[in-house]
């Protein structure tokens, strides 16, 4: 389903899969001025602590530095895409596929995105990796090295 409009979602859904699709096209552009329409200027953003631009994030200049980031770390390889999402009122869930090279390296994976949406913009956003231990090999550190 991956790149395909999921007809069963709502409006949440349809915002969500339009900020990956700005993050895509800022990511091939290098610009990502693009992201701040969907990004609350004090979003607080929590993403696995296994690289040093991830983490707890504070405001939206925190979460464009990181995607910054993770694409130079990467090359501009670092790629997301909105599998399925599903939603409440305030918040959408969205199961993510994501890749990404680095060092002659490549990883795939998955993780469940949940987003708090408030007045059109992300207001929250928590990220759960479906193998955390293989994105701490691949951003560069080992479980033991965080606290």
């Amino acid at each position: 389903m991956t790149g395909e409009i999921d007809p069963a979602s709502g409006p949440l859904g349809r915002f969500v899969r339009a900020f990956y699709d700005a993050r895509r096209a800022a990511s091939r552009s290098g610009g990502l001025s693009a992201l701040e329409a969907y990004v609350a200027p004090d979003v607080d953003w929590q993403e696995p602590d296994v690289g040093d631009h991830m983490g707890d994030l504070r405001g939206r200049e925190a979460v464009l530095d990181m995607i910054r980031r993770a694409l130079g770390t990467t090359g501009g390889t670092f790629a997301l895409s909105v599998v399925s999402t599903v939603e409440t009122r305030s918040h959408v869930a969205a199961l993510i596929a994501w890749s990404a090279e680095k060092d002659g390296r490549r990883i795939e994976g998955r993780e469940l995105a949940v987003y708090e949406v408030r007045g059109g913009r992300i207001a929250a956003a928590w990220f759960h990796p479906d193998n955390i231990a293989d994105d701490r090999a691949f951003w560069g550190e080992e479980a033991a090295s965080k606290p």
